[in-house]
């Protein structure tokens, strides 16, 4: 994938992890990997600038049963989220961190900062390659109201031990409205468009075969679940009773959470007509998609 090699080299890196804090917890956390046959799972949590929401939201990834690893990428952040990411991520490997059970959460954790801005799809892309987790969980920085049931209701179908049973990609709809018109149109998306969503499951392998993720940015979600379809994957859903997230408006300001608003729905739009045209116009294309539905085929 060279072109992921020419965006990640000029957006620079530093990676930071629970298993560096202390030789006793570095012991500790290894123990996370379970003994069982299920599919191992890694939640890759891309960010920009959401200090002061990320941490709550780690904390309840961090609980979840089917979590073995966390992953978050920074990109390109002008405020405080990596400082907290990493906070979180010494109170976790210094035993800081409970499940609602008082037990100790020992997940595996990883912080990467990057220098530059490459946008939604390269972070998620950067964190992916980066794990040999068979599942890939993807959710946004800024969740409201997520609990770890949740967390691990998007994951359980694509982990399942009988690979006959086991989803290829869950995604998952938030259930909760916002007040205004704004608010209660974000909402209608987010529980009826699928598509759009950026809380999902999905195996690894498959993830990394969507062509030009690391330049789809906020069409990432578009892209995958696009591809997912055409090569006639396995998908299912995931009610995600009571969570949302704050809007840009609300975030950064009217006009610039507009602005932001606007660019984004661009990216998302011009994604797909582009990716469209180009997959209408070449047979090349067409025999991908074929050899890719055979490829994903075989469940063992």
């Amino acid at each position: 994938m060279p072109a992921q090699k020419d965006v990640f080299a000029s957006a620079g890196s530093i990676e930071y992890s629970n298993a560096a804090v202390s030789s006793s917890e570095t012991a500790a956390s290894s123990s996370v990997v379970p003994s069982i046959s299920r599919p191992q799972t890694a939640a890759v949590i891309p960010a920009f600038n959401e200090a002061g929401r990320i941490t709550s939201v780690l904390k309840v990834i961090a609980q979840a049963a089917l979590v073995d690893e966390i992953i978050v990428v920074t990109d390109g952040c002008h405020d405080s989220t990596a400082d907290e990411a990493r906070g979180f991520m010494a109170r976790l490997a210094r035993g800081e961190v409970q499940r609602e059970d008082k037990s100790m959460c020992r997940t595996q954790m990883r912080v990467f900062e990057l220098k530059e801005n490459i946008g939604k799809g390269g972070a998620m892309t950067y964190g992916a390659l980066r794990t040999q987790a068979d599942v890939l969980l993807f959710l946004d920085a800024d969740l409201i109201g997520l609990r770890p049931e949740q967390v691990d209701a998007l994951l359980e179908p694509t982990v399942r031990t009988n690979a006959d049973e086991r989803m290829d990609m869950v995604l998952g709809l938030f259930g909760a409205a916002r007040g205004g018109l704004l608010g209660w149109w974000l909402s209608w998306c987010n529980r009826n468009i699928a598509a759009i969503t950026g809380q999902r499951s999905i195996r690894r392998d498959v993830f990394l075969a969507v062509p030009d993720l690391t330049s789809s940015r906020y069409g990432v979600e578009a892209a995958i679940t696009r591809y997912v379809y055409a090569w006639q994957l396995r998908v299912s859903q995931a009610a995600l009773d009571n969570v949302t997230h704050p809007l840009k408006e609300e975030k950064i300001g009217v006009w610039r959470g507009f602005w932001r608003r606007m660019g984004m729905y661009n990216e998302i739009l011009s994604y797909i007509m582009v990716d469209s045209i180009r997959n209408n116009a070449s047979e090349k294309r067409r025999r991908e998609t074929t050899r890719m539905r055979q490829r994903f085929s075989d469940r063992s």
